[in-house]
């Protein structure tokens, strides 16, 4: 405006000096409008984020790669996070969920994901900035996040840790939960938000468990022992009696040998079925 301004006054005036300061003014406000224009034409997208092109602050529909970036002077770039996310609890940032018998488990799990590009215009119209967070911060807060905690409560509400425990030993070793449930929780997701996002990996850590579960497995376990040693001791028992069975038919025949043999009798007597350990009476 300064310088269509000065370019008007400079056409109309007609002494030198008021033409003269006109016509520099006209320059330089010349100048500093072309200056404008293109810096307001050029963004800068960031490496691997998505530029959603907007009109008059509406998304017109078309995206950009990263990198430098021109459009129209009233138009600008926004930009939308298509690089790798994390969804990381692990250690004592678990996510606690209730599993069989209305028990309590502390699942330690990290999930690597990006967004889609070709989602992003929609995603960034659907979502507001809300306080110091990006539209792309609001859209994982309300859209993302929600989404894998129901898929996590949803796949452990049959997990039972009692299943883990030795019917042998009554042991209870850790669950490999990435090999039973890694494949079941990404085909989750992707049933939910395949078309906004793209899972790239699931991992496990062992989990843990509020007390009153922690206190079932132990008993669970121990009553598993009690059990195997009344079996032992069940089969000590009967092998006990057969050895004491076969002590005694073995001392009556070895006395009837020895008594055959004194009398000078055939050993035979001796093999019947009833073995007599008194001294044969003698028949003429």
């Amino acid at each position: 405006m300064v310088a269509l301004f000065a370019l008007l006054t400079g056409l109309i005036s007609k002494t030198d000096k008021v033409r003269r300061p006109a016509w520099a003014t006209f320059g330089i406000g010349l100048f500093l409008s072309l200056a404008f224009i293109v810096t307001s034409s050029i963004s800068v997208v960031p490496t691997r984020n998505v530029g959603i092109v907007t009109s008059w602050n509406k998304p017109t529909g078309r995206t950009t790669g990263a990198g430098l970036q021109w459009t129209a002077p009233w138009q600008g770039i926004d930009e939308w996070d298509a690089s790798g996310q994390t969804y990381a609890h692990l250690g004592d940032q678990c996510v606690w969920v209730t599993i069989a018998a209305q028990r309590r488990a502390c699942i330690p799990v990290q999930i690597e994901w990006s967004a889609k590009a070709e989602k992003a215009p929609e995603n960034w119209a659907a979502y507001r900035e809300v306080g110091d967070k990006t539209r792309f911060e609001v859209f994982v807060e309300r859209r993302v996040n929600p989404q894998i905690n129901g898929s996590m409560t949803s796949i452990f509400a049959s997990f039972d840790p009692l299943g883990s425990v030795d019917v042998t030993s009554g042991d209870a070793p850790a669950p490999d939960l990435n090999k039973t449930y890694k494949d079941t929780l990404i085909n989750a997701l992707n049933t939910e938000l395949a078309d906004e996002i793209v899972v790239k990996s699931v991992a496990f850590e062992s989990p843990r468990y509020d007390e009153p579960t922690t206190q079932a497995i132990s008993a669970y376990g121990q009553k598993i022992l009690e059990a195997r040693n009344l079996e032992i001791d069940k089969a000590n028992a009967k092998t006990r009696a057969e050895i004491t069975r076969t002590d005694a038919s073995v001392d009556q025949v070895a006395r009837c040998l020895q008594i055959a043999e004194k009398l000078g009798k055939e050993p035979g007597l001796c093999m019947g079925g009833a073995v007599s350990v008194t001294r044969p009476v003698e028949t003429k």
